[in-house]
């Protein structure tokens, strides 16, 4: 045997602590909001499933000033995210997308609150139902503000798949129904579209694209390359070589034209570790207006394709002496980090860019959060008034994504990274709110759950179904993009998904965005505003 003398006994011990239950459980449901089938899956609320199953068996204790925190980063990053586009769409976009969106959210406060007060549900559950109906992550956080948290969320949870799914069926039957009337509208938009051609012309291998003349003279561009299966953007300086593949950008008669010179027609390859994406992005720095794209130098700078330029509902392709305006939608390939660096260029009064977030300046906007929404401010006869932490977060949020810097303080952050920080509060907020609630929601679950599914389906496709009539048939919005609309309107991303495989341009999606971070807002006030219906009318809290 061994000799052991002199040898020191070790023992390990393992300590449970809160914070590893809660990371555990945010990984867990992580992985599960992860889980597609056919494309639909439950997302950041995979987390709060998760913590409600951990806090129904194991009953783990909360820390509340995680909850808190979390509120604050996700909407401190809701208004960091929509502060840039929150004003400009109201101005570019009023008269038809807002419209639409005010529509929907109208009849959807006047249909809830009248499903509420006529079978007489309690108003917690009804606006739980409401939120998880439209699976609104900030009409949930909203909500929650004022309602007891374990009946908000039973009704949030008892909603969100039926409201998913019914959403989802509404759009793909409408589609359906519709898509006689989208190809009519499809093929009456701008001829501006896309091919992909193999490179099969000894001429022209070995030629930078610039000196293509064929390119210069009927207006295409090369949006990218695939080259031995690595996809590259392209700019004037690349070199053509044979078997190349090319993705060109125009108007489909030049197409033909340029393509019959390059080579054949081949049908677009989907590259799957590809790190190029497409951005649209809006010009809004005034120091770059009424320059012209050579003298800029983009492409070169920022190593990015611009495709094409909307100005004033026309788009056109971007020529290297194009001076632009005010107000130019760019669209634009790239890698993410490209685009981000684009964008804040583009979109920026301030030439800056930040490459990362600013620790100093993202201290500066929670405490801009927490002041505002600490302040108490006494009104005769209905008391202390107070937007609380949510509230303030979302103001100050607005404020620096508006402004883009406030004194020495950066507030356009790279969206990667707020993104992040948006995910990361949602997840901090969920799990201490599902460890509360989980034991509660079993409780509460009885045969009345079927009847709020009833509800919580037509919580979701009333307003749409109203919205979509008022949207094509009275302000003539077609019908994709009517649709992008609602989806904006609902926070509804996932049904851009269904949208795209009958309408796979930008119009649905640039619909969608340019309504996003207006419902972002409207959708929490819309909650408080059915929060007050409902309590003056006597509805049982």
């Amino acid at each position: 045997m061994p000799d052991t003398d002199g040898l020191v006994a070790l023992s390990f011990y393992f300590q449970k602590t809160d914070l590893l239950i809660t990371f555990l459980v945010i990984l867990v449901g992580i992985a599960f909001g992860n889980l597609r089938i056919k494309g639909v899956g439950f997302g950041a609320s995979g987390v709060l499933i998760a913590a409600m199953v951990a806090g129904y068996f194991y009953a783990p204790e909360p820390i509340q000033i995680l909850q808190d925190l979390g509120i604050v980063l996700f909407l401190l990053s809701v208004g960091l995210e929509a502060g840039p586009s929150f004003f400009r769409a109201f101005r570019q976009y009023g008269r038809k997308y807002i419209t639409n969106v005010l529509v929907l959210l109208g009849i959807a406060a006047i249909n809830t609150v009248a499903i509420i007060a006529i079978f007489d549900i309690p108003i917690d559950i009804g606006l739980g139902l409401f939120a998880g109906s439209f699976t609104s992550s900030p009409a949930l956080v909203s909500v929650l503000q004022f309602g007891s948290e374990s009946e908000v969320i039973f009704g949030y949870g008892v909603a969100y798949p039926f409201g998913l799914m019914g959403v989802i069926l509404f759009i793909s039957i409408a589609m359906q129904v519709y898509r006689g009337r989208m190809r009519e509208e499809l093929a009456a938009r701008s001829q501006m579209t896309s091919a992909t051609y193999l490179v099969e012309n000894k001429d022209i291998s070995g030629k930078l694209l610039r000196d293509i003349a064929a390119l210069q003279e009927h207006n295409v561009v090369v949006s990218a390359i695939l080259r031995e299966n690595n996809l590259r953007t392209a700019s004037g300086s690349t070199v053509l070589l044979k078997n190349d593949i090319l993705r060109l950008e125009g108007r489909k008669d030049d197409l033909v034209v340029v393509g019959s010179l390059l080579g054949s027609p081949v049908e677009e390859r989907e590259n799957a570790d590809s790190e190029l994406d497409t951005r649209s992005i809006v010009v809004e720095n005034t120091g770059i207006v009424n320059r012209s794209l050579n003298d800029l130098g983009i492409p070169l700078l920022f190593n990015v394709a611009l495709t094409r330029v909307v100005r004033n509902n026309v788009e056109f392709v971007p020529r290297d002496d194009l001076v632009l305006a005010y107000g130019d939608t760019m669209m634009a390939v790239g890698t993410l980090y490209q685009l981000e660096q684009l964008e804040m260029y583009l979109g920026h009064e301030h030439h800056s860019v930040q490459r990362r977030v600013d620790i100093g300046s993202l201290a500066a906007t929670l405490f801009l959060a927490f002041a505002i929404g600490g302040l108490v401010i006494p009104l005769p006869v209905l008391g202390n008034f107070s937007l609380g932490i949510a509230g303030g977060a979302l103001i100050s949020g607005l404020l620096f994504g508006h402004y883009g810097r406030i004194g020495n303080f950066i507030g356009r952050f790279p969206r990667n990274a707020t993104s992040v920080l948006k995910e990361l509060g949602l997840a901090l907020f969920f799990t201490q709110l599902g460890f509360q609630t989980g034991q509660s929601f079993v409780e509460l679950l009885d045969f009345s759950a079927i009847y709020y599914a009833v509800y919580a389906v037509l919580f979701a496709v009333v307003p749409m179904a109203g919205s979509f009539l008022v949207g094509h048939y009275v302000l003539k919005i077609p019908v994709s993009e009517c649709f992008g609309v609602i989806c904006g309107g609902m926070t509804f991303t996932p049904g851009l998904d269904v949208i795209r495989q009958h309408d796979d341009s930008e119009r649905p999606v640039v619909a969608y965005s340019s309504v996003y971070p207006v419902s972002l807002i409207m959708i929490i006030l819309v909650v408080q505003g059915m929060y007050l219906a409902l309590t003056g009318l006597g509805v049982a809290i």
